[in-house]
């Protein structure tokens, strides 16, 4: 049943969570193919990248599947059951490739080979296809109406899931690539649930961060590009 409007959730986040996804998968498996064979610098550097993204991923689906998906199925099941379903098969989809690409991740890493290379690229892309469509469904059909079930605060709780697992270390990196897609108002949505220190330093550290990682990732002029 759908709740009162004043609690209503504010999906404006996921978006750019999402397209930080997009454009992520869309990158990977060049920056994968363009690593010269026996660079393992270079190969650690592209690696950490992907894995950190692969992870941030695993998170995100983790947490729809224990906090929104049922949320949808009780209260909305007869208009959106069948897509939650869909869903959520996309999701074990979308697990098995991760385990794949971890699995030649680990190896390419230590041991990065043109055919090596080759290999791990070509799964990141069939992940790409996937999170794509699946990306597509989920805005489309999901999205718009999450707020006619979904309070704010369980919202919130929904994006905390994923941040609070991550390595702390790792916490501006992400925060500043998603800010560095976002609006302004945004990015404040983004970091109203989080304690006042957080809340203060992460639009200072975060975009620090995300830039020094882009311009070992990407090269100099990663952000002005």
């Amino acid at each position: 049943m759908p709740h009162a409007t004043a609690a209503r959730a504010d999906v404006r986040d996921m978006l750019v969570v999402h397209e930080a996804f997009r454009q992520s998968y869309d990158r990977m498996p060049g920056l994968v193919r363009a690593t010269p064979p026996g660079d393992a610098r270079r190969a650690a550097v592209v690696a950490d990248h992907v894995q950190l993204i692969e992870e941030f991923l695993h998170l995100h689906h983790k947490g729809e599947d224990e906090l929104l998906w049922p949320k949808l199925l009780q209260r909305a099941t007869g208009r959106l059951g069948e897509t939650v379903v869909l869903l959520e098969e996309q999701h074990l989809e979308i697990d098995a490739l991760l385990t794949e690409s971890a699995g030649l991740l680990a190896v390419w890493r230590t041991a990065p080979s043109a055919a090596r290379g080759t290999e791990l690229a070509d799964v990141l892309e069939r992940l790409g296809a996937v999170l794509t469509e699946h990306l597509a469904i989920e805005e489309k059909e999901v999205l718009p109406v999450v707020p006619e079930y979904v309070t704010s605060k369980e919202w919130h709780a929904l994006g905390d899931h994923a941040i609070n697992a991550l390595p702390k270390s790792r916490l501006p990196t992400v925060f500043g690539m998603l800010a560095s897609l976002a609006e302004p108002e945004v990015v404040t949505l983004m970091l109203s649930t989080a304690p006042l220190v957080p809340r203060l330093i992460m639009p200072v550290l975060g975009p620090r961060a995300y830039a020094r990682h882009a311009r070992r990732l990407y090269g100099p002029t990663a952000l002005t590009t």
